[in-house]
């Protein structure tokens, strides 16, 4: 997601100065992450595409205020957040369609099975959804937008125990709530073995 902060600290120069391929050069690092954000956020595609695009255009727009104090990551998380908050509140329960594709069944599979994973998916968004907005973004981000842990500590710009914290914390709570599902198993164990 993040190039070394020499590189990017020069792309991020080159274009305050108006070098459009420098920032074309940062979009493209920085673009899947906000593609995945975005959809955490709408968790629809099509709106995920739009938010991630306009990010990027009110970036460039304000890339001269950008002083360097947080990470790049960080601040266009700030913008992503705010273009979606603006667009008023996303949709609980997805439908099969809304879903990452890596969400979907990768093997062939009947059409009750379909509905039951659709079922399923739409249930955990539903409980992750009602998390406090601490434990909802990091969840969010962990889990469906795939980001490492490092990662969602650089777009929240908050220490690497914070965020494990967050998510502990956030898994315990729809444990608790008889959500807990195998794709939260892996993270679980690795948070217990590194506290």
């Amino acid at each position: 997601m993040s190039d070394p902060p020499d590189i990017e600290a020069e792309l991020i120069r080159c274009a305050q100065a108006g070098d459009v391929s420098a920032f074309r050069q940062l979009a493209e690092r920085q673009q899947a992450f906000l593609l995945a954000c975005a959809y955490t956020f709408c968790r629809d595609r099509h709106r995920a595409e739009d938010l991630a695009q306009e990010t990027l255009v009110a970036a460039w727009r304000a890339l001269g205020r950008f002083d360097g104090r947080c990470k790049l990551s960080s601040w266009l998380y700030g913008i992503l957040k705010n273009r979606s908050l603006k667009a008023g509140p996303s949709r609980v329960g997805p439908s099969i369609d809304d879903l990452p594709t890596e969400t979907l069944p990768q093997q062939v599979s009947t059409p009750t099975q379909d509905a039951e994973q659709a079922e399923d998916a739409a249930q955990v968004r539903a409980a992750v959804a009602t998390l406090p907005e601490e434990h909802r973004q990091v969840v969010e981000l962990r889990f469906f937008a795939g980001a490492s842990l490092e990662e969602i500590a650089d777009a929240l710009d908050c220490p690497l125990g914070t965020v494990k914290s967050r998510l502990h914390h956030g898994l315990e709570k729809l444990r608790k709530r008889k959500y807990d599902v195998n794709l939260f198993s892996s993270d679980r164990e690795s948070l217990e073995r590194n506290p």
